[in-house]
């Protein structure tokens, strides 16, 4: 029975993120682990939450097999070998939610410590391995009540309150408290409700920026075609022609799959078709030396670039790359090993704004947006057209549009299939194309926003309050054991 529990738990939990945006479900799953896990013996505990969230990730992060076998060349069982080990080592920060003892037997304050320790190990999916914030409970609540705590704590905090007040949840049906299941229904119906007013959120200026993002539609078996290099150059030309007023135009992520240098014609071409009024961003492959780059490319009357910080695995590297050279060359995907950019990157200006970069995957990583200014814009160029048809084009967006609730930042955000969008600095979303549709996305933003908290001091505060709670629960163990 506690298997069927912790199977209908994962699938709530997947339920919970876009595209299926039943928010409130994250409640109910986390309940439902909870009422799993108890009177279960530490082993036992651990394995209960290793299924979970291995489940959780197999299905949520299915779009990572579908990678492997359309575009990778690998069959159906290689491939899914390597999503589930893949998987499993995500899962196993998780590990330390097994490490509580009974929810029902011990007071509402040790319901804090739980949390830290389901909290604790997001944080370490996050940063191990190179890092994997995919499926952090705290994607899962923008445009709820909870997106007051983003712009001051993030999304770990997020996390942390959704499951402390799942906790507090099942702890009151568990004692059959009355007074705080009362509580508990208040929530659910403000909850419901979302009174929150998203309307010019610390706006302070109407100082605008002109945009015009592309999304072309185009799949890699046709970006990899030569024959195809006319007619998709063709695409972007037009646009360009038609958008010459624009303060930005901005295109996706590699849009072109060949490394490029600054004396090739496509450099040239580009460079010639912007001046100082206006500048053209771009994804495009970069080669320095002996090493290839996935760049983002400024186009005005210089050329600067960016080049990815964060690499997607067994996508553009492969981990582990020397001790798996012959699963690499089977992968076939181009420039699978690709090198990563400078930790320490230089703002990019356009005028009195500062433009912040971010390549696809490195909008799941708040770390590497640098705000410093209060003229600040993010620019987000993604190709999510190696995932097909699955759940990551929409995961993915919903992340970005966390960060705009972090940072308080308007993002343009164009990508070659979809979803390309413009997204207010509350997280809404202004205007879009949707997936697999060929578009174009004009229109005019706000520059001068106030900075958030986040923005200053990162996670500081979830990260202190996760330290108290694990310290005073340790205190509190070593009291009664010298008692």
């Amino acid at each position: 029975m506690k298997l069927l529990y912790l199977s209908i738990s994962s699938i709530l939990y997947v339920l919970s993120f876009s595209p299926f945006d039943y928010k409130v479900f994250i409640f109910f799953s986390l309940i439902l682990l909870f009422h799993s896990l108890e009177n279960l013996s530490i082993k036992d505990k651990i394995k209960a939450v290793i299924y979970f969230t291995l489940l959780c990730h197999l299905l949520g992060t299915s779009w990572i097999n579908n990678s492997l076998i359309n575009y990778g060349s690998l069959g159906y069982l290689l491939s899914s070998i390597i999503t589930f080990l893949f998987a499993l080592i995500i899962s196993l920060p998780y590990l330390l939610v097994g490490l509580y003892k009974s929810v029902s037997s011990n007071n509402y304050f040790y319901l804090s410590y739980v949390a830290s320790l389901f909290v604790l190990a997001e944080y370490l999916k996050s940063i191990l391995y190179g890092g994997f914030p995919w499926l952090l409970i705290g994607h899962s609540q923008n445009g709820t009540i909870f997106d007051f705590i983003y712009p001051n704590m993030g999304s770990f905090a997020v996390s942390y309150f959704v499951i402390l007040t799942s906790l507090f949840f099942y702890k009151a049906y568990a004692d059959r408290n009355r007074i705080f299941l009362s509580l508990s229904l208040v929530f659910f119906a403000f909850y419901s409700l979302n009174p929150i007013n998203h309307e010019n959120v610390n706006s302070i200026d109407t100082e605008t920026l002109s945009y015009t993002l592309y999304q072309p539609n185009i799949y890699p078996q046709q970006s990899y075609d030569s024959s195809q290099y006319s007619l998709i150059m063709s695409k972007y030309n037009t646009v360009l022609d038609m958008n010459k007023t624009s303060d930005l135009v901005i295109f996706p992520e590699t849009i072109i799959p060949i490394p490029f240098t600054r004396e090739d014609e496509l450099f040239k071409f580009f460079q010639t078709t912007t001046h100082d009024t206006n500048m053209l961003i771009t994804g495009l492959f970069s080669k320095n030396d002996d090493k290839f780059f996935n760049s983002m490319f400024f186009f005005s009357d210089k050329i600067d670039i960016y080049n990815k910080r964060k690499l997607v695995p067994f996508g553009e590297y492969t981990p582990w790359y020397n001790s798996l050279l012959q699963l690499s060359q089977n992968l076939n995907i181009p420039l699978s090993n690709l090198s990563s950019g400078s930790e320490k990157i230089d703002k990019i200006s356009f005028g009195n704004v500062e433009i912040i970069p971010m390549i696809c995957f490195e909008s799941t990583f708040p770390n590497l947006i640098e705000s410093s200014s209060s003229h600040e814009v993010i620019v987000n160029i993604s190709n999510d057209a190696w995932f097909g048809m699955s759940l990551a084009p929409y995961q993915h967006l919903q992340i970005t549009q966390i960060r705009a609730l972090e940072f308080n930042r308007y993002i343009l955000r164009a990508t070659n299939t979809g979803i390309s969008a413009v997204i207010k600095n509350d997280g809404q979303i202004v205007d879009m194309i949707k997936n697999n549709e060929e578009g174009t996305l004009k229109g005019q933003i706000p520059t001068k926003m106030s900075r958030s908290f986040y923005s200053e001091y990162g996670d500081i505060l979830i990260l202190m309050l996760i330290f108290f709670s694990l310290l005073i629960n340790g205190l509190n163990r070593a009291k009664k054991y010298y008692e």
